[in-house]
């Protein structure tokens, strides 16, 4: 999906505008926050930047402003975004009257189109641009074709700004192709000398061979912020009121007990014979569904739930079909639900003391739910940013009431060490596979 909204000055089929005869001097606008003011006069005389800031805080506003101060050097804006949060972003920058034309289009469609990619891609050759990556973490993988073809059109933009609350989900490769993505002269490194200067290798030899794996240099850390220190905005978001977090653990039944140690002895036989990576991530995964799959857990995660106004995230579409079963009412809202009927349920969620399960997919991105000041996690993503994302959709300015977040856990190891994984913002594999013995019982 791609479409543009003209604006004061329409040049999307016209060609380039005229600039004016003189550049106007950006001054302070009504109504923005000190964190915005301080972000836009960071980015005023720069080419690219990143504005790395909280969920809630504004950043689309940033992003509109930085565009309305360069309008006499603008033909368009490329305003790249999760596609769930298109029609928000679509919004905002019609709320905070955007004086260049956007054209916007979705991470999923640069990817699964050529037809799309190749017009935008032609599009872009022939205009003075600007270009936002919104939630830059979806361009964080070099080798998606995401991130390749936003770096190709990115060769045609003369300014460029990402935008993300959560620049770091697993480690600072996030933060360098990120930063890469925007301007390869700022770290000037290839991945081999980032590799060398900012982590050191570690090897252990036992009687599977020799395991390689690499953990970031902490001396050097400093002289990489200091590299991108000039180009980047970081705050994070007071909001203003108490916030609790509750890990509450749920016991699950024989069946879900025979299937998890079956897996679990499964994969360290093929772990033993093979050391083969994949079977440690397969491993994974399945403990995780069977975890959050089990049907006593799921049954008392509703017995928690009910009757309050509160947003429960399900990873499994039959997690929370389980959960909505066991719930006098509710509301569900899910990948399958259209973009209309979504409306009306968020609508009635502000009236109806009850439940809103949600899917990771459809609810961690975009929405504004401040009305709630409730998050139940329901089960627990591998993603750290994720969990930010989550709980950044009642953590917003504005939020009046105390919040509260429960993560929910069945009484298997591995939700345990998810939680763990998470509270580090380390990779669950890297954690599994050095810290604790492949021969435990997880």
């Amino acid at each position: 999906m791609t479409h543009a909204r003209p604006r004061r000055h329409d040049t999307t089929a016209t060609g380039p505008a005229q600039p004016p005869p003189s550049e106007p001097t950006p001054g302070r606008q009504a109504g923005l926050t000190a964190d915005q003011e301080s972000a836009l006069a960071r980015f005023a005389r720069l080419k690219v930047g990143a504005a790395f800031l909280e969920q809630g805080m504004g950043k689309s506003r940033v992003a509109v402003e930085l565009a309305n101060s360069r309008a006499h050097r603008l033909d368009a804006v490329l305003w790249v975004a999760p596609y769930s949060v298109l029609a928000t972003v679509e919004e905002e920058t019609e709320k905070w009257d955007c004086a260049v034309p956007v054209r916007f289009v979705g991470y999923q469609t640069l990817s699964q189109s050529d037809r799309t990619y190749l017009d935008v891609l032609e599009w872009a050759k022939g205009r003075r641009l600007m270009i936002v990556a919104d939630e830059s973490t979806f361009i964080k993988n070099r080798d998606s074709l995401r991130h390749q073809r936003l770096a190709e059109i990115r060769k045609h933009a003369d300014y460029a700004l990402v935008l993300t609350g959560t620049p770091l989900t697993r480690d600072l490769w996030d933060l360098k192709r990120q930063i890469d993505w925007l301007s390869p002269k700022i770290l000037a490194t290839d991945d081999r000398a980032f590799r060398h200067r900012y982590f050191t290798m570690h090897k252990k030899i036992d009687y599977d061979g020799e395991r390689v794996w690499f953990k970031v240099y902490e001396p050097n850390v400093a002289h990489l912020k200091s590299l991108m220190a000039p180009y980047i905005y970081e705050a994070r978001l007071d909001v203003g009121v108490p916030e609790t977090s509750w890990e509450h653990e749920h016991v699950v039944d024989e069946d879900t007990q025979a299937a998890y140690a079956k897996e679990r002895d499964s994969f360290l036989d093929a772990w033993a014979e093979w050391g083969e990576e994949i079977a440690l991530y397969q491993m994974l995964g399945n403990l995780k569904k069977l975890s959050a799959l089990d049907p006593l857990k799921c049954a008392s995660v509703a017995e928690r739930v009910e009757g309050r106004a509160t947003i429960v995230f399900c990873q499994y579409l039959q997690e929370q079909r389980q959960i909505a079963g066991s719930l006098t009412d509710c509301l569900v809202i899910n990948g399958s639900t259209p973009d209309a009927e979504r409306e009306r349920i968020y609508q009635r969620s502000r009236e109806a003391a009850v439940p809103l399960l949600l899917t990771y997919g459809v609810g961690s991105f975009g929405l504004n739910l401040q009305h709630f000041n409730q998050v139940d996690f329901a089960s627990m993503p591998f993603d750290y940013g994720q969990v930010v994302q989550a709980r950044s959709r009642v953590r917003r300015m504005g939020q009046a009431r105390p919040l509260t977040y429960t993560t929910h856990m069945a009484d298997l190891g591995i939700d345990r060490l998810v939680a763990q994984n998470l509270r580090r913002k380390d990779w669950l594999a890297a954690l599994v596979r050095h810290e604790i013995d492949p021969t435990a019982t997880l």
